[in-house]
Order: structure tokens, then sequence, then C-alpha cells
């Protein structure tokens, strides 16, 4: 059976706010049936434009069909759209995770095909697409491949094919009517209940054409204080915004106010900070406003509707226990976002129960997949298992995008709405059909003693949010009383901290309550000092401003604030990220009590003035909460949830300087995440932020050097588990964009790595790991040096000690602030999902702010010191690298825990053994551009510009002999991309010494095989004119990251890369072209008895490189962006095939990356391997192919994978489809793909 969709290609102004935010030149894929309305959108678009700030009543509100296009279908349908394009350029429709003829389906023109994109002004092109899987698929212009502003993705050309269970019907959710197309839907499935589902876009670098730039508030220390004087009406100065345009890849600090600047956007929609500042200002000026209740310093109130109404941005509506699905997908061109949706969680892989229980997700450019939030009794349902209502928030954990409105909610009622309610500001309630089910599960009415949400809060429009009401346990004072509509809106039993929702479910008997009073303060965090200390001659660096949560007992310890304070200034006390634990089945009950300085805050070179102290809150991550009174935030119609200090007046302070938070631990989730969320923009750089360690049932948690004493804060424990067994646990929180300073050398105070303005959302700052750094700039010498502990001294960043044989738990979580990071271990791996022994073995995490992981290191590990450290050169430059150190003799301070290890290593096994050669020579990237200074790995067999590629088998040794056959110290070069703090390229010692460094999924001796120098191993780098032989054992199928780290600044953007691929037992790998085996090489042809062929291809993914044109070391290739995530070029295997950024076509049959060739049918094995310098994460896809969201799966899958970061290996396997031409490429459009990050597989037959 054939659904038929006629689909239109159009120029559409998209209005993203109603603050004047707009593309006038937006392009839109959507039904012809609503191409008349949208060009009466075009047609009478105001030109010229109105200014929002003198006529806000003129500028156009976003259009409800003005929306990303969303078609369904149903597995096993056949799909035809018949396209027409009415853009003045040519346009086509580019498809994933269905199939689909190359040669007339594909949307653009690859290699040798033809083109099936469609002309410009009505051209027309048939496409057939079959859906076998089911899931949500991104689709996108092929035509125009830009990156910038010019290209279409970025104008919002870009939809999801949504395929649905089989037999399913959907409904618009209004009305109840069918629905052809749509952003939400009631999708009903035969015998199953039906569901409600949401497709959510994310997307950026998108045009803004507002004539007025975005404000941002300015203020000055000489106001008063809200609570002892009236503030006056406009009595903050909102400058215009200096962000600019993105031209040609460049970044203008002080653009032109009329001048485009890019946004980020939900659904073609965004609600930003500057904006709802202007408007509180008018509602100051218009006297709307009680200027000393609802006084506000911006951030804590940038999500109320109480002050501003609802948002642009998208809401998401249902009925607490519906069962629900988010369709989430990527239509940017740029960034790796992380989602993230309050008070509810959801498996990582949909329907597997073994994969881990998150609420945080990373997603990479043209990715898609899907949610299903986890309801009572294991259901997909809104509101959580506690079926909690309220409005639930969902965005961009990258602060500087939530900040500029990548943001909207989820609102979850709890009556029936029929069309007739009105909210708190007037507005309409807008229908909501319940979902089909028995009587006694639909929603009840609203009466006037039960009116539902939000009608019971007792507030008013427009005002600051409302203080939650207390509960009758709570501390006499805390609070305030609540009205009778409060009331009688409580939960049954109420506590503090649970008003309206019981976060346990009735039948399970009520579980222990653990205790916790949580201060939150100011004082000196030292992130890294050498000998001097602040006052020597040696080197400190640290935050004025740290911002931290503390016990209430340490303080009581320390003798009070001010005692604690001064500890810290002295260098007798130091703290690191809040760590606290619970078991399973257990009630945290937590008491956060606000000390943080009330007063302005003068600015510095990273912050503006904050002109008055705003409130705290205490949000978490995946715990059951109740969202009014305990989400740490103030969201929607909900109550601002959070402490205050002497600036919001006596009243406010005496009632809620403290407040209770209480949450529910149903599920051994791992490490818990928590920050403020009413300053995060401004107080998480600072450090606030920490981690709950939710411990399994009836667990204890001792301190590792005395067994005798329990740990009720700290980042490392040793936990005993009822059954005897115990494991050793570090705790690790990941920050960037702390605002550092440093002095030292004999040098005045200066700042680290300062931002253009303060506030400025660009890379800015230091980084950290449990507030400490070591930075590489602190040890100098010869990078390969750089880890030595006997040349050093040991790093002041975390030492988790142990022995042979015992359990490791690390739990990773990022606590600030943008950018993505990648976490490695040395000669140690883990299970990637903790509770599946199935799921592939890793020695790599990528994280997001907010992101949270354990890595359960379980395997036998030899003694040494093994390094942990975020690979990506500018964070190991920065200091994130610390070591977990096993002793081989018993150490008096380090009591053992219950462990066998032989001593030993792996017995028998073959061993095979490779002589590989380091050279300096040029390396060709392509025939225009080359890197002079290359370096390479060189084996005997290995095919002429290929990188490193060894093979072995499951069972085998591997022996490598690395011989140094350089002549010199590579030189340095002025033009290789710099990093941050004091880097100099032109001055650069750059090591002599090489190494060959393996991922620890092999399993190696990192005493003599690690080929490194770290901590107190021996050096196992080679020096010139050298040899070291190194032995790793290969006992899992899969491939491995190899790579220099004798200099962890140059060596691996120069060329040091390689990997090794571990076969299954019986495979041999030969030679595509003759047929020979053949060990090295990037492609193979593997051959096992009795079972077909498999194609093979190695693809390691570069970045950071410094490329020339023709080799002349005078003429760098210019960087595209000036961010530090971005700066270089790119390359997969040593080769780029690289494309005109203003003109990119993959019409090109024979590009300088490898070319796959196969037949139709054939097996194809992909390794993909990231080899990067630089921070920015990869997405990749494969035109005509999907993949398991899993290696170790068969379902659900995609047609995209992203989050890739230094150290991420995938294995992607998949049968070729009919001949033509297919790339492999990376998703982002800016600027991986012109930087040359694609090439070919060919299907031959055509």
């Amino acid at each position: 059976m054939a659904r038929t969709y006629d689909v239109v290609a159009l120029r559409v102004p998209i209005a993203y706010d109603t603050y004047g935010d707009h593309d006038r030149n937006g392009m839109i894929f959507t039904l012809a049936e609503h191409e008349h309305e949208l060009t009466a959108i075009r047609e009478g678009w105001p030109d010229p434009f109105p200014d929002p700030r003198e006529h806000p009543e003129a500028v156009p509100a976003p259009h409800p069909l003005v929306r990303p296009l969303v078609l369904r279908a149903r597995v096993g349908e056949r799909v035809v759209v018949r396209f027409r394009n009415e853009l003045p350029q040519r346009a086509g429709i580019h498809p994933q995770g269905v199939g689909y003829d190359i040669a007339t389906a594909d949307g653009g023109v690859v290699g040798r095909n033809r083109d099936s994109s469609a002309a410009p002004h009505g051209g027309r092109r048939r496409y057939v697409w079959d859906c076998a899987h089911e899931g949500v698929f991104f689709f996108g212009d092929l035509a125009d491949l830009r990156g910038g502003e010019d290209g279409s993705q970025a104008h919002g050309l870009f939809g999801a094919l949504v395929v649905e269970p089989a037999g399913a019907t959907w409904t618009d959710p209004v009305t109840g009517d069918p629905l052809a197309d749509g952003l939400y839907a009631d999708v009903h499935v035969p015998d199953e209940p039906s569901f409600r589902e949401y497709a959510v876009f994310m997307h950026d670098e998108t045009d803004n054409h507002n004539p007025s730039p975005m404000p941002f508030a300015v203020y000055e220390c000489d106001r008063p204080r809200p609570h002892t004087h009236a503030v006056a009406a406009g009595g903050e100065r909102l400058a215009p915004s200096l962000f600019g345009s993105h031209d040609d890849g460049g970044h203008n600090e002080h653009a032109d106010p009329g001048e485009a600047h890019s946004m980020m956007l939900l659904s073609y929609r965004t609600e930003p900070m500057g904006w709802r500042a202007l408007a509180y200002e008018r509602l100051l000026a218009e006297g709307k406003l009680d200027p000393v209740r609802d006084a506000v310093v911006g951030e804590e109130q940038h999500h109320s509707s109480w002050l501003f109404g609802d948002p642009s941005t998208p809401i998401l509506r249902a009925y607490a226990g519906d069962r629900t699905r988010i369709r989430l997908v990527h239509g940017g061109v740029l960034e790796t976002h992380v989602f993230h949706l309050h008070v509810h969680q959801w498996r990582a892989v949909p329907g597997t129960d073994t994969s881990p229980i998150t609420d945080s997700i990373s997603i990479g450019p043209q990715q898609a997949f899907t949610i299903e939030t986890i309801g009572e009794f294991g259901t997909v349902a809104a509101g959580s298992a506690q079926r909690a209502t309220g409005d639930a928030i969902f965005h961009c954990h990258l602060y500087p995008h939530f900040h500029a409105g990548m943001w909207g909610m989820w609102r979850i009622f709890d009556k029936l709405q029929d069309g007739s309610g009105r909210y708190p500001d007037g507005t309409p309630i807008a229908a909501l059909q319940p979902l089909p089910g028995p009587e006694d599960e639909l929603p009840e009415r609203p009466t006037p003693e039960k009116p539902g949400f939000p009608t019971f809060i007792a507030g008013t429009f427009p005002q600051k949010s409302p203080r939650p009401p207390r509960t009758p346990l709570m501390p006499e004072g805390m609070g305030r009383e609540p009205t009778e509509l409060e009331r009688t809106a409580f939960c049954d039993d109420p506590q503090p901290g649970e008003a309206f929702a019981k976060i346990v479910p009735p039948e399970i008997d009520p579980p222990p309550v653990r205790r916790y009073h949580l201060v939150v303060m100011q004082g000196l965090l030292t992130y890294f000092q050498s000998d001097g200390g602040h006052d020597g001659d040696g080197s400190t660096w640290y935050d004025h401003r740290g911002t931290f949560f503390v016990l209430q007992d340490e303080l009581d310890d320390a003798g009070g604030i001010e005692a604690f304070q001064a500890q810290l200034a002295d260098g007798t006390r130091q703290v690191e990220p809040i760590a606290i634990r619970v078991n399973r089945g257990e009630v945290l009950e937590l008491t956060l009590t606000n000390a943080l300085p009330p007063g302005c805050h003068e600015g510095t070179v990273f912050d503006p003035v904050i002109p008055f102290q705003p409130e705290c809150g205490l949000h978490v991550h995946l715990v059951k909460f109740d969202p009014l009174v305990s989400d740490g935030a103030s969201v929607g119609w909900n109550y601002l949830s959070g402490t205050t200090t002497a600036d919001q007046g006596p009243a406010a302070h005496a009632a809620y300087n403290s407040w209770i938070y209480r949450w529910y631990c149903d599920q051994e989730f791992g490490t818990v995440f928590f920050h403020d969320h009413l300053l995060a923009n401004e107080r998480q750089r600072h450090g606030l932020f920490g981690a709950t360690i939710a411990e399994p049932a009836d667990a204890r948690w001792i301190d590792p050097h005395d067994h005798a004493v329990e740990v009720r804060n700290g980042t490392q424990a040793v936990v005993q588990l009822p059954d005897g067994s115990a494991f050793r646990e570090q705790v690790l929180g990941i920050a960037d964009f702390v605002p550092l300073f440093r002095h030292g050398h004999g040098r005045p105070e200066r700042p680290v790595d300062p931002p253009p303005f303060p506030g400025h959302p660009e890379d800015h700052g230091g980084l950290g790991v449990n507030y400490r750094c070591e930075p590489m700039h602190e040890r100098p010498g010869p990078p390969d040096e750089w880890f030595a502990s006997d040349v050093h001294g040991d790093p002041g960043t975390p030492i988790l000690r142990g022995y042979p044989g015992e359990k490791l738990r690390l739990r990773l979580y990022q606590g600030s602030h943008e950018e993505q990071h990648s976490v490695t271990v040395a000669g140690m791996r883990w299970r990637t999902w903790p509770d599946d022994p199935a799921s592939p073995l890793r020695d790599q995490q990528t994280i997001g702010i907010s992101e949270a992981f354990t890595l359960p290191i379980d395997d036998t590990h030899t003694p040494g010191d093994h390094l942990w450290s975020l690979p990506v050169s500018r964070d190991t430059w920065l200091g994130c690298w610390g070591l977990i150190r096993l002793h081989d003799t018993p150490e008096p301070d380090l009591p053992a825990l219950p462990a066998a290890w032989s001593g030993a290593g792996p017995a028998g096994g073959r061993t095979r053994r490779f002589h590989v050669r380091v050279r300096a020579r040029e390396i060709h990237y392509s025939d225009r551009r080359s890197d002079p200074f290359g370096l390479v790995y060189e084996v005997a067999g290995q095919p002429p510009g290929e990188p490193l590629v060894l093979r072995c088998r499951v069972g085998e040794w591997v022996e490598v002999t690395l011989s140094n056959k350089l002549d010199a110290p590579p030189p340095a070069t002025p033009f290789d991309p710099r990093l941050p703090a004091d880097d100099d390229p032109a001055s650069r010692e750059i090591s002599d010494h090489v190494s060959l460094h393996p991922g620890g999924v092999l399993r190696h001796d990192v005493r003599d095989s690690d080929s490194s120098r770290v901590g107190r191993n021996p050096d196992s780098t080679v020096k010139p004119g050298g040899s070291v032989t190194y032995r790793w054992y290969a006992d899992t199928p899969g491939v491995v990251l190899l790579y220099d780290r004798a200099d962890i600044r140059t060596h691996r953007h120069r060329g040091l890369v390689g990997a090794l691929v571990v076969e299954p037992r019986g495979v041999t790998p030969r030679d595509p072209a003759t047929g020979r085996p053949r060990w090295v090489g990037e492609q193979a042809l593997l051959h096992q008895q009795d079972r077909p062929p498999v194609r093979e291809l190695v693809l390691i993914v570069q970045d950071g490189l410094r490329l020339y044109h023709h080799g002349d070391p005078t003429q760098p290739v210019r960087d595209l962006e000036d961010s530090i995530e971005d700066r270089g070029q790119k390359a997969i295997n040593l080769r780029s095939a690289h494309l005109r950024p203003d003109r990119p076509s993959l019409a090109d049959g024979d590009p300088p990356t490898p070319l796959l060739k196969c037949d139709p049918g054939d097996r194809i094995r992909l390794h993909l391997v990231v080899a990067g310098d630089f921070p920015r994460n990869h997405s990749f896809h494969v035109h005509g192919q999907t993949w398991p969201m899993q290696d170790h799966l068969t379902a659900p899958r995609v047609g995209a994978i992203g989050a890739l970061s230094v150290g991420s290996v995938r294995i992607l396997d998949d049968v070729a489809p009919g001949p033509g031409d297919y790339t492999y490429r990376t998703g982002a459009f800016r600027w991986a793909l012109s930087e040359g990050v694609w090439g070919l597989i060919r299907v031959r037959g055509g």
C-alpha cells in the first residue's frame, strides 16, 4: 500500500517569537494544501519590518502553519512524495531511515549519480520511500550543502518522517479529527494503548533579521537593594546585543544593529532571555508590577509565565498518566546539543530494559530518535511515575543556548480541558482530547473547589512567580500558609517538599528517609597551586567567587561560614563538588539554606554586574519529586521553589531562606546531578553543582582509608554491598567556562582566556574536574614528560588508589557549562551499559553538560598508574587529567577490598607481530592541500597514503615494535591551531619522542606497553633512533584507536593516528584487489568459513589539522571559524575531500577520501574511529543505510549517529543496496562537510 504526500518547498518568512526575531528568507517544506495560506504570509510580510521596541503591536507573531514538516506512515508502507520546488534554487528531499532508489530519490547529486533534486521555480520530482523500520528519521535538502546562513538547512528546509506501528492511525489532539501532518498527534494502534506524540526539532546557526538587536541588561552597583527602596522604572540599562553574524565563517563581535545574528531554535521558535528582560522593563514602566515584590535580575524569571505569559516556543500538552513518545530531531548544521526534560526519565534506548535510565541526551546534526518517558508501573507516561502535574521545562542544557531561547515546556494537566478554560493571563486554554481508555482513567472535569492546574495556584498576572505554600510538617516559619484552593489540591499526607504529587507509589511501604542539610555559599576555590602558594613564587589558578554547596555539619566543624571561608583562603581547607549518597528505595529530604552574600556583585572580565542576589534553588535530575515545590526552578505557571537572601526582603527572607526538597530514589541511578536553576548561567560556571550517588539497596559507604568511618560527603568512597562484596568509587565532576584567574611566575593577576566582554557566550575561561586542574603550561619541559610524576610530582587532580582485581566505579557528570567532552582511561575498559553484559566494551565516553554516566570497571587490570583524561587537546592542556593508581603491594593507609588477582596476564594465544616506524614526511591530504610538517606511522604492506591500520584476531597477542626514525625534533610553526592560556604555536617545544598508545579495550600492562610516560610508570615512549616493543592482548572483537601520547598538543594533528581492528576468531582479512591475506590497510575483504565475505573499511576522522596550500609552509589554509572548537581543518584517513564553502557539491566521482567498492547484497562493515584534536563533536550518516542505536542490538534503528569525540568508535554493519554511489558523511554542514568529512561507497552494477 502506498501513502502519497504532495510536498512543496516554499520561501516563507519565519517569525521565531513575538519580539521581531525572524528569518525573512525562511525556507520550509509543507504540504501543498497549506501553500495558499503560507504564500499569503510571505506576500503580507511587512517591509520595512517594524522596530519591536517602537511598534511591538505591528510585529508579526509566529504562525502555526510555519513549522517543520512532519510526515507519518506505518511500518511496512510505501510513501510516495510528489515534490514541487517553488524556491529560486534547486532543492530536493534527502531521507534517512527508509529504502529508496539512489538514482531517483537521493534528493541531490552524489558521486556519479544523476541529480535527483528539483529545478527551481516549479520543478518536480517523485520520491518513493519504503518504510521498513519504526521510528523517527530526519530529512533535509541535499541540493544545497552550504553551512552558512545562505544554506537552505539553516533557513529551515528540513523535516522528519515518523514511521508508526503497523495499523496505526493519528488524530489532532485538539479536535480529534484525522491529521495530515503536524508536530503533535495522538496515535492509535489496534489492541494497544493510544499515545501522544510530539515532534521536537533542535536547530542552530539560523539567520535573524530583526531590525533591533537583542538587548541585554547592564547594571551598576550604585542602585539600592530592591526591598529597601522602590526600583525606578527602567532601573537597569538595556544595551544592544553585541552578537554579530557569521558571514563566511567569521564572527563580528561588534555588529551593526541591523545585521543578522544567528539563533538557537526549537521547531522554528525561540524565547530569548534578552527580550524578556525588555518586557520586564516595560511592565515596570507601565506600573503593572510591584517594584519590591517583583524585583528580578532576569534569569530567575526567564521561564515564568506568571510574569511574561507563555513563550513562543513549543508547549507540549498532556494529562497526567497519558502515554507519550517524543520524537527528537536535530535540524541544525553545527552544534551538538544536550536535550534535558525536567521531571521525566527514559531509557537510553527505548524498549530496552538493560539500557541506562537518563533525562539528558546529546544529539548531533541530522540525528533523530525516540524518547519514551517512564510512567507508573513501567508505562510510558506524562508526569513520570508520580503522575505529577505542572509545567516541566525541556531545554538545551548548554547554558548559552538555554539563555538564547532554546527551551519549551511540557504542560501536564490534572483536569479536563474542553476549550472553555483560561490561563491566569486570560489566554484561552485550547481543548485537549482525552486519549481513549476506561471511564475511570479519563481526566475529571474541573470544579470551583478543584479547578486544577494552574488555577489553584495563588498568584495574579502579571507578577513574579509566587512562592510555594508550606505543608503541615515543615519547620515553624518556613513558607507561607496555603490558600484554601491550594490546600484542597494537596495530595494525601503531604510532606515537606511533597505537596501536590506523591513521589512514592502508594502500594510501597513507606521507605526510609535520609536527610541532609545543604548550605549554598561563596568562597575562594583554588584549582591549581604549585610550590609557593598564593603569596610565594609559585603559580596559582583560582576563582575569586567560587560558589558551591557544603553540608551544614562541615560548616559547624569549621566554626561557621566565615571560618570556613578563611580556611579556603589560606589553603588549610579545600572543597570538591558536593557528593552525597542514597540507597535505592530511600527518600532524600534535603534542606537548602541560602548563605550567598546579599547586595550588588561587582563585575569582572568574566561576569557582568549582578545588582542583587536572586533566589537559589536545588534542581535535581533522574529521581522522583513534586515539580511544583521541589523543582528548584521557576517554570511556566509553577511556583518559584527557591531560597532567598536578605535582598528579597525581611518577610521572604524569614520564610524562604531555607526550603525543603524531597526526592525519591526508585532506581540505582548511579550519578544523579543537581544544581541551581535560578541563576545557572552565572553560578554554575563558578561551581554551583553537585551529585547524589544512588547506590544499590542497603549499601554502606565508608572512608577508603578507614573502613570504620562512614562517609556523608565525598567524591571517593568504598561501597560495601549486603552480599559482602565492595567496590571503590570515584566521582568526577567536569566543568568548563570556569572564570579562573592566575598569578605567579613574577606576573600580576590575570584572567585565563577571558571573553571579549563580560557574559559573552563564546568559549572562555578554564576547565576543571572536581574544582581542580593540572595545566600543562605549569609543567614545563618536553611534552613527553608532562604526565611524569618523577619530573613534576603527582597531579593535584583526583587520584583514585586501589589494588589489581578490585572493582571500580567511576561516576561521571558534567556540571558546567557549554562544551562536549571526551573521557578515557588508559589500560581500562568497561561495559557501555552497566546492567547489560552483552553491551560492547569501551574505554571512552562522550559527555555533555548535565549528562551523567557510571563506568563499571570490573575487569582485572595490571598494577601501575592508569591515566584518566579528557583527551581533547585543549582539555588536557588546561589540566583535565589524573590517575588511577593500582598498587602491587599493600599500603598502610589503604585497606584492600575482597579481590583476587594472580599477577599473571592472559595465558596462551598466538602472537602477531608488526614493526611500525615513525617518520617525518609531507602528507598530501588532497591535490591542493598538504601538511609539510607531517608525521606518519609506517608498516610493511601498508598501501601508500593510508594511515596505520593493523589487524589481528580475537585471542591473539599483538606485539608491536615501534621505531623512531625522526632525524630531529619536529619544527614549530606559528600557524598550528592555538590552544588557550599562553600557548604560542611558534615557540612550542615539540617532543622528539614518539609513541603508539592503544585503547584500553586491549588488555596490556600500563607499566611497559602503554606507550606513554605517566605517573610513576617507566617511560615507554621511544626516543630518536630507538625502538620499544609493546604487547597487547585482544580478547574482544572491535576497533581500537591508536595514537601518539608523547606530545598530546602537536603529534596527533600532525598525523600520528591509526587503528587496530580485532577480527572475530576464524576471520582472515584479504586484500580486496588480490585476494591475498593482508593484516594491514584501511580496507579488507573478510573471509570466514561457511559465511559470506564482509567488505570492511576503517574510517579515522580527524580534526584540528593545519593544512597548507600546495605544501607552502607560509600559506596556511584559513580557518572557517575562529572558535576554538572549529580551528584547523578536518579529514578522513589523512585525506580531505574539501569543498568550496560557498558552492559545496558532492558531485565528485573520485574524491580523495577512501572509496569502498562493492556489489548489491554485499555485507559491509564500517569501523568508525574518531582521532580528533578539538572539542567539536561529530555526527555521521551513510546514505541509504540504517543501524541499531547500539552495536549489540538489532532495533530500534537510526539513520545517523552522533556525540562522537576523541576516542569514540562504532561498528556499522549493513548490506549494500542497489547500484549507485552512496556517500558516507558528517551531518554537520557547518563546516565539517566543506572541510572534507565525506567519501563514497560505490555499489557496482548500474
